[in-house]
């Protein structure tokens, strides 16, 4: 069985601060959900599973271009020639000597199920993994602090507008947890809609 819990969060600010987003104007999101495939057996491989709610919830949404942008930890060069074979466009930011940053634009659902099938192992590492119907990401220079360290980097900043959505993984890719400030989400049910339903899926209430 796989058991699905969708969350509805009212504290955006701790939401916001817990998953290390830098986003521009964080008071134009009006709801902000997690989504999340719970372990209830040790023979599931959750990462998986996450990979497979979230290209049926993407696929039943059907809204294309879809933007994802990964990298800037364990990403090299090794990812390009999948891009090519597949006819993926792409770009790749590769600010100072850091590991580069990949943007892809996804097309329809079959790009979107390779691509995710190719690179979700970067959202399971922990990288940096983020999907938007618009393009959001710019990247700047800013200070970070770690915990031992504060340091200058280039890092992704999202730039909020009137009306947008996007999505970012939740740690380990147990989930992931969508931001919105649009009418088509504004309710647990309207997000419901496009998650999986039928033998062999649950959701805890």
């Amino acid at each position: 069985m796989l058991y699905i819990d969708l969350e509805k969060h009212t504290n955006h600010a701790k939401v916001i601060k817990d998953r290390y987003l830098d986003i521009d104007q964080p008071g134009v999101i009006k709801s902000i959900y997690s989504m999340g495939c719970l372990p209830n057996d040790e023979k599931r491989d959750y990462q998986h599973d996450s990979n497979e709610v979230l290209k049926h919830f993407l696929t039943r949404l059907n809204r294309f271009p879809l933007f994802v942008t990964f990298g800037g930890g364990f990403t090299n060069e090794e990812v390009e020639p999948f891009f090519q074979k597949e006819n993926l466009c792409y770009t790749k930011i590769q600010p100072d000597k850091c590991s580069p940053f990949y943007s892809v634009q996804v097309n329809d659902a079959s790009e979107l199920e390779r691509l995710l099938d190719e690179t979700y192992w970067y959202a399971a590492v922990n990288d940096f993994y983020f999907l938007s119907f618009t393009n959001l990401l710019t990247f700047e220079r800013k200070m970070v602090k770690g915990w031992f360290f504060k340091k200058e980097r280039i890092v992704p900043v999202i730039r909020a507008t009137k009306e947008m959505s996007f999505i970012t993984m939740e740690h380990d890719f147990m989930g992931y947890y969508l931001f919105s400030n649009e009418a088509c989400f504004d309710s647990e049910d309207k997000v419901k809609a496009f998650l999986p339903k039928g033998e062999g899926i649950d959701y805890y209430d």
